[in-house]
């Protein structure tokens, strides 16, 4: 009888580097699991046993999927390193990093309802200037690095008792373990997982089971594959956002302003996150006192949660599902262009970088030479107070010019928006001394809260002296009665009100109703309480110069603020949805989406709407307006 033999030593390596590469993987797989538990916090209270089992599934074959790329990694290094150790210390590496970012990506999610992997993120992690919008600080990084090399090590030691227990095997046979199984048998664990879970999403899509749907929110880079869509596949067109960053056929038809009509000064001054009900006499004294001054538009709309949607409408008049187009264009706004050829002098200032968003790539495409965005300090409060100075010294340098031509001036103050930094000894109290990311993901207490919002209204009190000032400056030049002034925000700020912090999560009045009034030249004094949105500031400027109102539809989508319609429902943007506020509630509709089944309806706490289906089909008609809105100046719009 024949003895077997043992494979050859090369043989022997080649297996004990796979099987250490499979077991490392593996062991990430069911750790990544464990550490996603932490999205099923953000599940309804009350949930059925099929949407249950379908996050459980949903969520293995989430990670699994995430998983792939340091399959991809060890695998190569498998293939390509001759070194053993090396192989280990790579493999440790890349799955410490996956875990650490699985980790972020429950805190991220836990903050905002949108999660790391994605494209607003990796918008944020690639756009020069963001390090001016999302402060994290070494307090967040310092610890993210002692995790990284804790579980680095840890994984080395893991993998080489895997690598060096297969080794010292005399044969296959001499060698048990549950990951010493074929690999296809792990495998077909992991497609029967994954075949569940489609399974229980296709056939709630096909039944329009909204709660399996929104469930597969909480799931990290989760494909909403829809099987309705191969059904119908024209869905219904009317009710239609289209994809972002489709070609532009933009204006319809160009303004054009009267020759000899009026040429006020314009000054359009945002604060940052500021809110509606923070404009008051507590927060904001002097703007408050301000807004008697002028016109207050007390039922003011935004157009997003974001910076760059509400800073998009203002400048555009455009919902911000245009902003995708815009920025691949590299599209100025029509306000602009009109005011550049009427011969107005513009200005931009602003303590943020417009380079995050992408200004300089939309709006300010046409006027780089006029943007004023780097006042050196990190501090918010000091740039702002920066840019008040600059501002001063615009207005100072005109007065040596003997007709100087009108001006555009738009300036950013940005202390209000996170982490809400004022100087020291703010006059609300209790308030934290730092905004740690980490607390804020795990801490909802009224405790937290009170001292969170605390600093935002210590920073919004320090912004409302330096935006008072500028005013202050206009007057003391001699130019406020000849400019239009407009003090807004560019989207609100939330704190815990429906379960959120900070901005671009939902479309809560939080979130998106913003102060707004109007001084100086033509502005009547008294209080408009009709709605009003971001979307009309452009019309109306170019109206009061002359431009024709009929043809406001050809190159906008706003009203005359002086003469806003008495219903209306406003239309806000967010970085995958547009939202459409009505009486029925809040509808938050899918950009790219096809027909209802891409419809959600919620309250004003942002929870979901039962009766979902009949809400979409009394506003079928508000809705279907909106959806030839978000295609009106799009390439082809007009054939559909």
């Amino acid at each position: 009888m024949l003895r077997r033999q043992s494979p050859p030593r090369d043989s022997l390596e080649l297996q004990a580097q796979q099987h250490a590469a499979l077991t490392l993987w593996l062991v990430n797989v069911f750790l990544g699991v464990l550490v996603g538990t932490a999205y099923l916090r953000h599940l309804p209270a009350e949930v059925s046993a099929r949407a249950w089992v379908f996050v459980v599934f949903g969520l293995v074959s989430s990670v699994a999927t995430l998983a792939l790329i340091p399959a991809a990694i060890s695998w190569a290094t498998v293939r390509f390193m001759p070194r053993a150790a090396h192989q280990g210390w790579v493999q440790a590496l890349v799955g410490a990093a996956f875990l650490s970012m699985m980790k972020v990506d429950t805190v991220v999610y836990s903050l905002l309802r949108y999660h790391f992997f994605s494209s607003a993120v990796l918008n944020v992690a690639v756009t020069s200037g963001s390090e001016d919008a999302v402060h994290l600080g070494g307090r967040v990084w310092w610890p993210v690095v002692l995790v990284v090399s804790l579980l680095t090590s840890g994984q080395f030691f893991l993998w080489r008792h895997m690598y060096r227990r297969r080794l010292d095997a005399d044969s296959p046979r001499e060698f048990s373990s549950i990951f010493s199984r074929p690999a296809a048998i792990w495998g077909l664990v992991l497609l029967t997982v994954i075949g569940v879970e489609k399974s229980i999403y296709a056939a709630a899509d096909l039944e329009g089971d909204r709660e399996v749907h929104n469930a597969s929110d909480v799931l990290p880079a989760y494909s909403q594959w829809r099987v309705s869509e191969l059904l119908d596949e024209d869905g219904d067109p009317r009710l239609v956002v289209r994809p972002k960053g489709e070609p532009l056929a933009y204006p319809i038809e160009w303004p054009t302003i009267a020759a000899d009509g009026p040429r006020p000064n314009v000054l359009l001054l945002v604060i940052d996150s500021w809110r509606r009900d923070q404009l008051n006499a507590e927060v904001t004294p002097q703007l408050h006192a301000l807004a008697q001054e002028g016109r207050n538009f007390e039922n003011h709309c935004a157009g997003g949660n974001g910076t760059r949607f509400g800073i998009f409408g203002m400048l555009y008049g455009l919902h911000g599902s245009y902003w995708f187009s815009f920025l691949e264009e590299r599209r100025g706004p029509v306000l602009l262009d009109v005011l550049r050829d009427a011969g107005y002098e513009r200005q931009v200032f602003s303590s943020a970088s417009m380079g995050f968003p992408e200004f300089r790539d939309t709006a300010w495409v046409g006027e780089l030479e006029n943007v004023h965005d780097d006042f050196g300090s990190e501090i918010p409060y000091e740039r702002d107070l920066a840019v008040a100075e600059a501002f001063e010294t615009f207005l100072e340098g005109r007065k040596d010019e003997q007709s100087p031509a009108p001006f555009f001036s738009f300036v950013l103050i940005d202390a209000a928006h996170q982490p809400y930094e004022s100087p020291p000894g703010g006059r609300f109290q209790p308030a934290a001394d730092r905004l740690d990311y980490i607390e804020l993901a795990n801490d909802r207490s009224p405790e937290l809260v009170e001292r969170v919002f605390n600093r935002y209204r210590n920073a919004l009190h320090f912004a409302d002296g330096v935006a008072a000032g500028l005013v202050e400056s206009l007057r003391q030049a001699g130019e406020l009665e000849n400019t239009i002034v407009i003090i807004t925000g560019d989207h609100g700020e939330e704190f815990q009100e429906s379960g959120f912090w900070g901005h671009t999560s939902n479309f809560t009045p939080e979130q998106i109703e913003v102060p707004f009034f109007m001084l100086g030249a033509g502005v009547e004094v008294g209080v408009e309480e009709r709605p009003t949105c971001h979307i009309d500031i452009a019309p109306t400027l170019l109206e009061y110069l002359g431009a024709n109102p009929a043809l406001r539809g050809a190159w906008c989508l706003g009203e005359n603020l002086f003469d806003p319609p008495m219903g209306r429902e406003p239309v806000v943007s967010g970085w995958a949805h547009v939202g459409v506020l009505t009486d029925q509630g809040i509808f938050r509709v899918r950009m790219g989406g096809k027909g209802g089944h891409d419809i959600d309806v919620f309250d004003e706490s942002w929870q979901p709407q039962a009766d979902a289906e009949t809400r979409i089909l009394e506003e079928a008609q508000t809705l279907r307006r909106v959806s030839d809105e978000c295609r009106r100046f799009l390439l082809g719009a007009e054939a559909q």
